[in-house]
């Protein structure tokens, strides 16, 4: 109840704000997804930009923020939807797939803007329309601007304004990282969410912990934030069998820097994590192969490679679900020999993605000048 009264206030405190100040409107549904944003938000503000206004459903960002921006909770589902209808804004500007399903958008909005949360692509783990209803899409690269023009032309959707701004969190990951923190036999396995019903998460999770705690290793399980909404039960029995183990920890902080920092190596089936961890840290991945997340239907339509293919064609090393009997020796196998090549890991980063450090100010520049045409 008090949710809702005070999404309703905030939502009359939106509506009273004069127009002229809601130039830049951001939404985010967690404070899972702050790290994804912030920086644009800073870069924004640096060039002298004060018309910005996020709107989080997590209250933690309204704490987080007091200091440097306005932030407003609402959180409330219903609330939530009569915002997204009298939206007044130069730019709305989101992570959230799907716009049109769960929000409506707003006729008073002159641009709705996407910005990556993955570097995955585009026509594999997401449904052919996720992106139908922005105007501007913050691409991380010609990767993902290629495939956007594929579905476009594939499937007759509307023709959007593809921008390779590069990729935020990538970035941001970079200034605060610190390399010098490793642990041996320390593992990070982070799981994807998906929505098939057989999925590693629920299906292997327990088993994968278990093997490798009865085998010396320290493990750090960092669940996608969506497995706390879609899994519970999962999460659940995970805590009742493990937190008591020293050598075990339930990663729930904002960012998954921490936990890739300390990381001998990662495990994971098809999460995105791993162009993060070897990106900035240059360590080993185990994939596990079990279930392929497709969520577009209509992925045999589109002959285009995933991102996904080649990365773990190129860097991965593949553990199949019926072989994990072996995966311990295979970590220990995996961290001995570590034979990470420095400059084919950055060639394939340069080849990716675009602006490297510098894509919060290219987006920004962006921003700021095509404002000014309205």
């Amino acid at each position: 109840m008090k949710d809702f009264l005070v999404s309703i206030f905030n939502l009359i405190r939106f509506l009273n704000i004069e127009k002229e100040k809601k130039e830049f409107v951001f939404y985010s549904e967690s404070k899972f997804y702050r790290d994804y944003f912030i920086d644009l938000v800073n870069s924004l503000k640096k060039k002298g930009i004060d018309n910005i206004i996020l709107i989080s459903s997590d209250k933690d960002d309204v704490k987080f923020f007091k200091e440097n921006l306005t932030c407003l909770f609402i959180k409330n589902f219903f609330i939530l939807s009569i915002f997204f209808k009298m939206l007044n804004c130069k730019f709305m500007i989101m992570t959230l797939t799907d716009l049109g399903y769960h929000f409506q958008k707003s006729k008073l909005c002159k641009y709705y803007v996407y910005y990556f949360h993955a570097i995955a692509s585009t026509h594999q783990q997401y449904t052919k329309s996720a992106f139908e209803n922005y105007d501007i899409i913050f691409s991380n690269g010609d990767y993902h601007t290629k495939e956007l023009k594929v579905i476009e032309d594939q499937f007759n959707l509307k023709k959007k304004e593809i921008i390779n701004t590069g990729y935020f969190f990538l970035d941001n990951l970079k200034k605060k990282a610190n390399l010098d923190l490793k642990q041996k036999k320390q593992i990070l396995f982070a799981p994807s969410w998906n929505y098939n019903k057989e999925n590693l998460f629920d299906d292997y999770s327990i088993k994968i912990i278990s093997m490798l705690l009865s085998e010396d290793f320290s493990v750090t399980l960092r669940p996608h934030p969506e497995h706390y909404n879609r899994s519970s039960e999962s999460i659940d029995k995970i805590k009742d069998m493990f937190l008591s183990n020293k050598n075990f920890i339930l990663d729930k902080n904002v960012s998954n820097l921490h936990s890739m920092e300390k990381a001998e190596l990662l495990i994971t089936d098809n999460s995105s994590i791993v162009f993060e961890f070897l990106f900035v840290f240059k360590r080993p991945i185990i994939y596990v192969d079990y279930t392929d997340k497709i969520h577009n239907v209509d992925r045999s339509k589109i002959s285009i490679d995933t991102i996904e293919d080649h990365f773990k064609k190129e860097f991965g090393n593949i553990i199949n679900v019926n072989d994990l009997k072996n995966l311990p020796f295979f970590c220990e196998k995996i961290s001995v020999r570590n034979e990470l090549n420095n400059s084919q890991i950055e060639s394939f980063e340069k080849k990716y993605i675009s602006n490297l450090e510098t894509s919060a100010s290219y987006a920004a520049n962006y921003l700021v000048n095509k404002s000014k045409l309205i």
